[in-house]
């Protein structure tokens, strides 16, 4: 539920608070990045730890709290510093997502001893839906309390941030819960970044990883900057801009266990085949039109073929992770995959402005730069990637 609240109105709340375009893109792309390079050490630490279960609590702990500078940043500075705003929340989203992003690589690792593995595609499907339920209901309730409050209102952001900090407590609460399969620490396998790196051209693992992330290099040209296209250029209100981004999750979570089933049976790569043929061509639906019910419609294709990729990548990243080496191979993607999405981000803010208007607009012309690069990478990158599990 958090996310409902988190992955939709953070950037919102930055442009709320006078951030620019390049400041937009620095604050959809550095946190993560920060966030991913500190994964790197979460292995180490489990090992020193000796529980997953242990650094996974501390963590969601200590991620819940750091929504509260995040609260308070309108209320810290005076008018007379308000260019500084945006930077405050860029810090305050860098220590938040730094802290929530530690545990992910000890949380798909202990998920991944949970689930069988025949039974991933089906499990994630349906544990995604349900999330996908609750972020609708939840962004969309966000969605209308910033709408009742308008734009030049900020009350609406704090009621919408303390409920997400209230939601990450929940979730605390209830991971405290979990038991830990075995004792991970005398499992893991140490190899650096570097050896990680030096397996480019032998390893399927890496050819992966390397076909995502420039993945993400092309989408990170234009989708962070996306929110201020539609709340700035259009001019959409909080309640079309809520109606836009809840129709995507609405079909992630609607296809994302058909998806799931589908890779069950036919492997994950056939099915990532067929959604990243989708996104790629997402950009260019955008040129087709501007109108909301049109915009209903390439959003709903976006949510479903996004849902699927996302969903599929996480799978295939934990059949091609042996157990031992499993924790270090999520953190050392993640690492490469965010890296990709800030050069993307920061050179999508960077020519922006500089790209010659396309039927008005420089950011559809951005949407056409991201479409020709995500067509590269299917075409060139992801054909050299080879199934895990025979079919």
């Amino acid at each position: 539920m958090m996310f409902g609240v988190s992955e939709y109105y953070l950037i919102p709340y930055g442009i709320a608070l006078g951030a620019t375009s390049s400041q937009i893109a620095f604050l959809a792309s550095v946190p993560a990045l920060v966030a991913s390079f500190l994964q790197v050490k979460s292995a180490s630490l489990t090992q020193t730890i000796g529980s997953r279960t242990k650094l996974i609590n501390r963590m969601v702990f200590f991620h819940a709290c750091a929504w509260l500078p995040i609260i308070l940043i309108p209320y810290l500075f005076p008018q007379t510093q308000a260019a500084f705003l945006p930077w405050a929340l860029l810090a305050a989203v860098i220590l938040s997502m730094s802290l929530g992003a530690f545990s992910v690589p000890a949380w798909q690792s202990l998920m991944s001893d949970y689930i069988p593995l025949k039974k991933r595609g089906h499990y994630f499907g349906w544990r995604n839906r349900l999330q996908g339920i609750l972020t609708v209901a939840v962004s969309v309730s966000a969605g209308l309390v910033l709408h009742h409050f308008g734009k030049m209102d900020l009350t609406g952001f704090t009621l919408i941030f303390v409920f997400a900090m209230f939601c990450r407590f929940l979730a605390w609460g209830c991971l405290t819960r979990m038991d830990e399969p075995f004792r991970h620490a005398s499992h893991d396998v140490y190899f650096s970044f570097i050896d990680f790196l030096k397996q480019f051209r032998t390893s399927n693992f890496m050819k992966f990883v390397t076909f995502v992330s420039l993945m993400s290099f092309s989408v990170g040209l234009s989708a962070p900057l996306l929110p201020v296209f539609l709340l700035k250029d259009i001019g959409f209100n909080y309640a079309e801009y809520m109606s836009l981004v809840s129709i995507a999750s609405l079909a992630g979570f609607l296809f994302q266990a058909k998806f799931g089933r589908a890779a069950d049976r036919l492997g994950n790569l056939r099915v990532i085949n067929i959604a990243g043929w989708g996104i790629a061509v997402i950009p260019i639906l955008w040129l087709g039109s501007l109108s909301l019910p049109y915009l209903f419609f390439v959003q709903f294709l976006a949510g479903a073929v996004w849902g699927g990729f996302t969903l599929l990548v996480s799978n295939f990243i934990m059949e091609a992770a042996s157990p031992e080496k499993r924790i270090r191979c999520i953190a050392y993607f993640n690492v490469m995959n965010t890296l990709a999405l800030f050069f993307g981000a920061v050179l999508g803010g960077c020519v922006v402005h500089r790209l010659p208007p396309l039927f008005g607009y420089s950011y559809l012309s951005l949407f056409l730069l991201s479409c020709v690069g995500r067509l590269l990478v299917m075409k060139l990158l992801f054909p050299r990637v080879k199934e895990i599990r025979q079919f």
